[in-house]
């Protein structure tokens, strides 16, 4: 993929995630310079549609991103994030050492605005904030999708032993889509998740959302811990 296909379908991933609308070439035209027509970038979308990073909802619509376009999207992030060279402490990585986690998962879900899961494998110990802020950002369908996100918050704690073996410390924060999350079975969420070494204990901390998150700022929070 060349830098300018990739630069459109971030744009066109941030749009959605701003928006929850189609992105049309029309709209990526006027806000983003990349040095081509309407025209052309419809092309990008054609080809980025046959690849399978975007899809078109309906005829004539703009294009929305699909699983494979959110994990693009995503490890993005994540390369920009581990390329960075962060010196400075965050002030979360005080909270875990000076207070509970129960205060920090509360902490994370107030800055995040999502659902926050910090656990303490080694004290057997799982702490949950934010059901209803996850609940106020979801773009419900129908009944099954919200029995889905119910069930998933009442059956976490015993995922989480299972889905924090899957993150490595320094690799830092790594993100799952939809039903790749080893959190949650809702095809409607995303997860964010790193693992800590705090003194004698190991902490995983998980951000759970909707797709649209801004995963921008999960990733951010989440690297300077």
């Amino acid at each position: 993929m060349t830098d300018r296909t990739a630069q459109i379908l971030e744009s066109v991933i941030q749009e959605f995630i701003n928006t929850g609308e189609p992105v049309s070439s029309g709209l990526l035209y006027d806000r983003y310079d990349f040095g081509i027509k309407p025209a052309m970038i419809r092309l990008e979308l054609d080809a980025l549609e046959e690849l399978g990073y975007l899809e078109q909802p309906h005829h004539s619509a703009g294009r929305v991103p699909t699983d494979r376009g959110y994990e693009f999207f995503a490890a993005r992030l994540l390369e920009a994030a581990r390329a960075a060279n962060n010196a400075r402490r965050n002030e979360l990585r005080e909270l875990i050492e000076e207070r509970a986690l129960s205060d920090l998962s509360s902490e994370l879900s107030a800055q995040l605005g999502l659902l926050s899961i910090c656990a303490d494998l080694t004290r057997e110990a799982v702490y949950k904030a934010g059901l209803q802020h996850l609940v106020d950002h979801l773009d419900w369908q129908d009944a099954t999708g919200i029995r889905s996100v119910i069930r998933d918050f009442e059956e976490v704690d015993g995922r989480i032993p299972r889905a924090a073996a899957k993150l490595v410390p320094a690799e830092g924060p790594q993100i799952f889509i939809g039903k790749k999350s080893p959190v949650t079975t809702s095809e409607n969420l995303s997860v964010i998740g790193g693992s800590y070494q705090i003194d004698d204990a190991t902490v995983s901390i998980f951000a759970i959302g909707p797709k649209r998150m801004d995963y921008k700022k999960v990733i951010r929070i989440l690297k300077n811990i």
